[in-house]
């Protein structure tokens, strides 16, 4: 410190008269009450004449003992700072929040000798002599009078360079404002320091970052008492570029005024991916410790909302940080967030959709239709994670990603819900005009296909029990029924119109005869909704397929012999029975009403090609 001081006060000053105030505070300025007995004790005469600038008051001399004794083997007055220290902390009987009535009386004298060489110094025309600035330094920081970033006759002096100069003078001031007493008539003293926190956290962020960050080259600002005078200062805009402190420039005035949110905001924002870490860390540690996330004021105002805004605000954006490289890892890192209720299941949900890693969160489904090997299983309950899955597939359809509903519901186990999904889209695509419907048709055909092979398949039964346990085999039904139809209007597509009739015969929706008209017209109004609102296009392609077979029917007729013509009569009369069925049974069902008249229409053309 001796060296320390004699580099930056100057040798000739530190050898001169009064060269003690210089190692003095600098030894204060480390916090190091040790060295400052020592400077004391090798250095200082101790005498009660305040005007010689040689001796030292012996209360100056009794205080920094009390402090020395109070740091014992400690590195600063304020503890430790070797982390690694196996030793524990001893017992403290007083400290500095908590001082000894010996200690109030030695810096009450302290602060009447301040207040007498501040006077001096404001009052005399002469210039002072170097040595005094640090003295009354000394004085302040001692007696907790006034910060010496603040002092008037300290403006000039030069000792408060750095931003981390004028936070430890601010703290060192805050801190001699102790709550173990009270000012005779006033306010307390845990008032006064609880009040000039504020109002540190008060002028830093007045300042805002620019006269924090490094710019031009000149790191921080100059000097803090023009700061301080002048009260004002330009806040730190929105940056283009990461500052070269990452952020931590302004972060750490703001913690250390404990403005908590404001410094964990800043440093996410300003800091780009290291301060977004940085900041979530931090705030994780604060969380883990119990410490409110938020800006010390006095304004009593809720302190609670920062808490509960900022903190899930950096560790989802953290985790949506990471779900690029590791889903995994961004997942650990929501679950901190276990007890803000349905916003952690938000955050999955949107995890598992924007991510798309299902089997990795989710797992797989097994032979038996259980599903494992999931990592959300670790942190929530199967019916929980089932819960999950269905509201990310709701989510996903509401977002038109039906492909990612249909997959999560399947791991959800939630079977009708798939089944009601898949027929819509099946339905929707069953006949299709342009190459991308063609498209999303046979997509959603071979993942129906698919499904049906992987979980439907002999032996495989958890599927239907489902479905019947919640008494849903119709949609069973219809899935069925709608792959078939799909079959059928790929065989019309193709023209292979004998076999897509033999397939509508046998799915048995047309009447076959006038005897099953009554019957197949209550079938018809069994059928989900889904297959009705496209049944006239089912009508038209089986009467397609039976105009088409008629005419082949009817040219190989004319080159057959006449014992084959009567049967070949005889399967045309049929042909036409069947078609004269067909438009009988489009009206029944009300073809002509429902918004398809011209369907019913191009029949009637139809049949009238088969006469």
């Amino acid at each position: 410190v001796t060296s320390y001081a004699a580099i930056i006060a100057g040798s000739d000053l530190v050898d001169g008269a009064g060269g003690m105030w210089p190692m003095l505070f600098y030894c204060l300025r480390c916090g190091d009450a040790n060295a400052a007995k020592s400077v004391i004790a090798q250095f200082g005469n101790i005498g009660g004449n305040i005007d010689n600038i040689n001796l030292i008051d012996p209360a100056v001399s009794d205080l920094i003992f009390q402090l020395a004794d109070m740091q014992k083997h400690r590195d600063t007055i304020f503890g430790d700072a070797n982390n690694n220290s196996p030793s524990r902390p001893e017992p403290q009987q007083h400290s500095m929040l908590s001082p000894s009535q010996a200690m109030m009386q030695s810096r009450r004298v302290i602060s009447d000798l301040y207040e007498r060489v501040k006077t001096r110094m404001t009052s005399s025309s002469s210039e002072l002599e170097p040595t005094v600035v640090y003295q009354a330094a000394c004085l302040a920081k001692l007696s907790g009078a006034e910060s010496i970033s603040e002092a008037s006759c300290l403006a000039s002096s030069g000792l408060v360079r750095t931003v981390e100069d004028y936070l430890y003078a601010s703290l060192w001031y805050a801190l001699h404002l102790s709550n173990s007493a009270s000012s005779a008539g006033g306010e307390s003293d845990g008032n006064k320091m609880e009040a000039a926190i504020s109002r540190l956290g008060m002028l830093v962020n007045e300042w805002g970052p620019s006269y924090f960050e490094e710019d031009d080259g000149n790191e921080g600002f100059s000097d803090a008492t023009d700061a301080v005078a002048s009260r004002s200062g330009e806040s730190g805009g929105a940056r283009n570029e990461i500052p070269r402190s990452g952020g931590w420039a302004y972060a750490f005035p703001l913690l250390a005024s404990q403005q908590y949110a404001t410094a964990l905001a800043y440093l996410a924002e300003a800091g780009g991916g290291l301060g977004l870490l940085q900041a979530t860390h931090v705030a994780l540690i604060m969380d883990t410790m119990g410490l409110p996330i938020d800006d010390f004021s006095l304004d009593g105002r809720d302190k609670s909302r920062s808490t509960q805004t900022l903190f899930p605000m950096l560790v989802t954006s953290y985790s949506a940080s990471l779900q690029g490289s590791d889903a995994g890892a961004a997942l650990q890192y929501l679950m901190v967030l276990s007890r803000q209720g349905s916003l952690i299941k938000e955050q999955v949900q949107r995890l598992l959709l924007e991510t798309r890693q299902f089997e990795i969160m989710a797992g797989k489904i097994e032979a038996d239709g259980s599903r494992t090997n999931a990592a959300l299983d670790a942190h929530f309950s199967k019916t929980e994670v089932s819960s999950i899955l269905a509201d990310a597939a709701s989510n996903a359809m509401r977002a038109g990603k039906a492909a990612d509903a249909a997959e999560l519901l399947v791991l959800s186990g939630k079977f009708s819900s798939l089944f009601m999904l898949m027929n819509r889209e099946l339905a929707s695509y069953l006949v299709v005009s342009s190459q991308e419907d063609f498209d999303k048709r046979q997509f959603w055909f071979n993942a129906a296909s698919q499904f049906h092979q992987l979980h439907l398949s002999p032996g495989k039964t958890y599927v239907v029990d489902t479905l019947n346990a919640e008494g849903c085999m119709s949609l069973g039904n219809t899935f069925q029924l709608l792959m078939n139809l799909i079959v059928f209007f790929d065989r019309c597509r193709d023209h292979q119109w004998e076999g897509a009739w033999d397939l509508m015969d046998n799915l048995q929706l047309l009447p076959k005869n006038d005897s099953e008209m009554t019957v197949k017209v209550e079938a018809f109004q069994e059928l989900d909704s889904c297959i009705r609102q496209v049944f006239h296009h089912v009508i038209l392609a089986s009467m397609e397929a039976l105009c088409h077979i008629y005419k082949s029917l009817k040219q190989a007729g004319s080159s057959v012999s006449f014992d084959q013509r009567n049967a070949v009569e005889h399967n045309l009369l049929g042909l036409q029975t069947r078609a004269r069925l067909l438009v009988i049974f489009s009206r029944l069902i009300n073809l002509p009403n429902s918004g398809n008249a011209d369907t019913f229409v191009r029949l009637s053309q139809l049949e009238k090609n088969m006469m």
